[in-house]
């Protein structure tokens, strides 16, 4: 998304004072907007391949710009930072420290194999409670269940260590992988103990 920001940026910066120059110029009586205008009459005329790439690059760059600006206007509906307030002053949280904290707290469990935690704050609506959406795998074997619950519990308490909240948040926990444990340590744990029991230690004389 930032790349894709930063390119429509530059095309259409580019594009503005490209326009801005030419009515500069044009306002400054410096150039004939007819000749311009008789300049790309002719190339559409005379080069159907210029016509269809300006047309087709005109296309992408409208479509570019309605999607950044939907997307825009989604995204922006979700704050990115949470405002704190203390006896000493306020300051802000950033949306992503707090799901990176949260992630590293669940990942602590030893059932837990990986996870994945977003957080969504209304920016309008103050009192509306915070949602946490909680994606995880956990190793073959485990208690499901029991699982879930140490994932919202750990959550919870490392949550109310960060902010503190009038209203508690609303939690969507999904299962998203069932992993097997690797055996390759034990394997190879097994291999490392008999090759050293083989390694030549030296004769070994009979002892009367």
């Amino acid at each position: 998304m930032k790349t894709i920001s930063a390119i429509m940026k530059t095309v259409n910066w580019l594009i503005t004072v490209f326009f801005a120059s030419i009515s500069l110029l044009w306002f400054a009586d410096m150039i004939d907007l007819g000749m311009v205008a008789s300049f790309a009459r002719d190339l559409n005329e005379n080069t159907m391949t210029y016509r269809a790439l300006l047309a087709i690059g005109a296309f992408y760059l409208i479509l570019f710009n309605l999607l950044y600006l939907l997307g825009r206007w989604f995204t922006r509906h979700y704050a990115s930072s949470v405002q704190v307030t203390t006896t000493g002053g306020s300051f802000s949280i950033a949306i992503s420290a707090i799901e990176n904290s949260l992630r590293r707290a669940v990942k602590k469990l030893p059932e837990i194999h990986d996870a994945h935690i977003r957080v969504y704050k209304d920016r309008k609506n103050e009192v509306k409670p915070i949602q946490i959406y909680t994606t995880f795998s956990v190793w073959e074997g485990v208690n499901v269940t029991e699982v879930t619950e140490k994932i919202r519990t750990a959550i919870t308490i490392r949550f109310s260590e960060i902010i503190e909240v009038k209203e508690p948040p609303i939690f969507s926990i999904i299962l998203s992988n069932i992993v097997e444990r690797e055996r390759k340590s034990e394997s190879k744990k097994r291999d490392k103990e008999y090759i050293e029991s083989q390694i030549f230690h030296g004769p070994e004389y009979p002892i009367d």
